[in-house]
């Protein structure tokens, strides 16, 4: 749905917490003129910091230029505040969720268990004192372990220690299984790899070089707090980079992932005995038995390449250079909860890679930890202490205004066959509504962090979580609950300025932190209503029906019912999105991917077109500027080019310009209210518009 926390989330669920930086290579060498930012096609792109600075006045009309136009006053004024990724109505509000939940982690009156967890972990967060007396001594015990390791089948037995601490080789959790969404499954994905993109290790952008020279001036420095040389350390992260190198041909790049046949692709379930079969050497069965799943008959192996070329690997004369990975990794994930000397590194680091500047104070950085270990206990300490239950009727009433609305549209598709049509109706009927807050939590009884120091709390809640999940592998999924204990995605916090769809249950969620700010307010009109949260949750009822949600049927099974015909004419649909897109340029001569965009783009014109309806129902004179340009602000957006760029080649997001201005001139009403003529730079003949539903 938007863009502006996707490398928080990242960085969160990588442990990669802390945003700050004295300075950026990246921002050097635009100074120095080594990136061209002004050179955007169809339109300039204005989010970038950069750009912006170099327009004097406000454009005369909206006719070239709707975004620019909009959203112009605030471009020049707003900055990018200290620790932050951007500027945006996005970060807006949930600073607001921010000091709210600073209120919650400083309440003494709140006596809940879930209060009281969540407040241990915000104060062992800030306990400088205690931190800075263990140095760097919980990262070497962990160093030390991988070390000491002398054959492979040591390095088998470290993996398989419940209390080992450190990076392993694969991740795993549960998920719903793809072929029956009632049921979970042991779900097993490769590490994230240190420059993100798998494309990187093939053929490196300027972002991967980027990267890299980050890390290899920042690395070497923790790695020498460790007790190795700058030679050693140099030398290490070299072994580290050929190995992930290998690996990297074996996983998916970003925009294969982006791909509607990603699911397809992933759905690689796979019984006990088939998973056994998998590799000859590597142990990943083992090590999962070892971690509480002995008794999952099913795996959804969602890479088998990477497996496979693990079990390459995994041989005696590699033990050096897989302990080498192991150690590196370890230290990277590490850094941000150890001593201040370390920490700063790591938000220096971080800062670099993504061009921020300055630094979050410590307790938005404390809160913010907490909430990607703790969410649910946050969570409802923060229900505990703010009411929650008006704004829950009134959004969940309009989530099924917007549902009928969108009945109507999918009824009125000359272009699928009946048979499709009301299976296609059948799936919007049985979409799932989440507002606000979840109906039912999950009971999270056994967890306790007394006593227990930063590093300490962290490990107790990780070997909680990873029993909770190992628990659940093979057993039925209670669609009520609010799964949010799986792992250390923001995804689950329902305190993020987010919404979301989730084909796999056929339900959208309109998170808490997301109804504030420019896109929820008690004295908005129905037309600035309507262009910004309601076409949010517009948006996430479409994704239902976009290039991947359309392969999910009612249950959330992957199913196809659309007739060979019906999809065929869908396809073709998408395809004229695709090529829409494709020819955009946003900055540096990097062109827009529409393959990698059209889910979000084919929710966009869905949203708008439903929103515009409802609009007309109820009202007999409808005020269409007051409905474009609340849309407009929601998606104004200041950004550094580094963050740009990430946003470019890594998110399924249109940039917030393209959104704007490419989805507004897709609608005659828009044409008629600013007089938009052939010839202007937002003119789009009749002929070359773009819909999908």
């Amino acid at each position: 749905m938007k863009r502006s926390n996707r490398i928080l989330s990242l960085l969160l669920a990588l442990a990669m917490l802390f945003l700050c930086a004295a300075g950026s290579l990246a921002e050097q060498e635009a100074a120095e003129g080594g990136m061209v930012l002004n050179d955007g096609s169809p339109w300039v792109d204005y989010s970038l910091r950069e750009n912006i600075a170099l327009v004097e006045e406000k454009p005369a009309s909206p006719k070239d230029d709707f975004y620019l136009w909009t959203n112009y006053d605030w471009l020049k004024s707003a900055e990018i505040e200290p620790g932050k990724t951007s500027a945006d109505p996005f970060t807006d509000i949930s600073q607001e969720i921010m000091n709210q939940c600073l209120e919650v982690l400083a309440d003494p009156a709140l006596k809940s268990e879930d209060a009281a967890l969540a407040q241990h972990l915000y104060r062992a967060f800030l306990d400088w004192d205690a931190r800075n007396a263990l140095g760097v001594a919980p990262l070497k015990n962990i160093a030390d372990r991988i070390s000491a390791v002398s054959s492979i089948d040591e390095l088998t037995q470290l993996l398989c220690d419940p209390g080992y601490t450190g990076a392993k080789l694969f991740t795993f959790d549960v998920s719903t299984r793809l072929n029956d969404p009632d049921t979970w499954i042991t779900y097993i994905q490769p590490p994230k790899l240190l420059l993100g993109d798998s494309a990187e290790y093939r053929e490196r952008t300027e972002q991967g070089n980027l990267f890299e020279a980050v890390y290899r001036e920042f690395l070497p420095r923790m790695l020498g707090r460790l007790g190795y040389s700058t030679e050693e350390a140099s030398a290490m992260l070299t072994r580290f980079f050929a190995l992930e190198t290998e690996l990297a041909d074996s996983i998916m790049t970003a925009a294969e992932k982006m791909a509607p046949d990603f699911v397809q692709r992933a759905n690689n379930e796979l019984d006990r005995a088939e998973a056994e079969k998998l590799c000859a050497t590597f142990p990943w069965i083992a090590i999962l038995d070892a971690q509480g799943y002995a008794g999952a008959q099913r795996y959804l192996v969602e890479q088998p390449a990477y497996l496979q070329k693990m079990d390459e690997i995994y041989q005696e004369s590699r033990l050096e250079d897989l302990k080498n990975y192991l150690l590196l990794r370890t230290a990277n994930t590490h850094m941000s909860v150890l001593d201040r000397e370390s920490y700063d590194l790591y938000t220096g680091m971080v800062g670099a890679m993504y061009g921020i500047k300055g630094a979050l104070p410590d307790e938005e950085m404390a809160c913010t930890f907490v909430r990607s270990y703790l969410p649910a206990q946050i969570d409802r300490a923060f229900f505990e202490k703010f009411d929650a239950s008006k704004m829950k009727e009134d959004i969940t009433r309009l989530c099924r205004e917007v549902i009928a609305v969108f009945r109507e549209m999918l009824s009125e598709e000359d272009w699928l066959t009946e048979e499709t049509r009301a299976k296609a109706i059948e799936k919007l009927d049985a979409i799932r509504v989440i507002a606000v807050y979840p109906e039912k939590w999950p009971d999270y009884n056994g967890l306790s962090l007394e006593g227990l120091g930063l590093c300490d709390s962290i490990h107790a809640i990780n070997r909680y979580k990873a029993g909770i999940s190992a628990s659940l592998a093979d057993q039925p999924v209670d669609h009520d609950l609010w799964y949010c204990t799986l792992d250390n995605d923001w995804a689950n916090d329902i305190l993020e300025a987010n919404a979301t769809y989730d084909p796999g249950s056929n339900a959208i969620t309109i998170f808490r932190g997301i109804l504030g700010n420019a896109f929820y307010r008690e004295d908005m009109s129905d037309e600035e209503l309507y262009g910004a949260i309601g076409l949010i949750i517009a948006h996430e009822i479409s994704h239902a029906f976009d290039p991947t949600g359309a392969q999910f049927d009612a249950t959330g099974r992957m199913n196809s019912w659309w007739t060979e015909a019906d999809n065929a004419a869908f396809a073709a649909r998408a395809q004229k999105l695709i090529d829409y897109y494709n020819g955009m340029t946003l900055f540096n001569g990097l062109q827009i991917p529409g393959k990698n965009i059209q889910g979000e783009a084919v929710a966009d014109m869905g949203a708008v077109k439903c929103m515009l309806r409802l609009l007309e129902q109820k009202k007999e004179s409808v005020d269409y500027r007051a409905f474009f340009e609340s849309f407009a602000r929601c998606w104004r957006f200041l950004v550094s080019w580094e963050t740009e760029y990430y946003f470019l080649t890594q998110d399924p997001h249109p940039s917030n310009n393209i959104r704007v201005n490419s989805l507004v001139q897709q609608f005659s009403q828009f044409h008629e209210t600013y007089g938009i003529k052939e010839g202007d730079g937002m003119w789009l003949a009749p002929e070359d518009r773009v819909q999908i539903w």
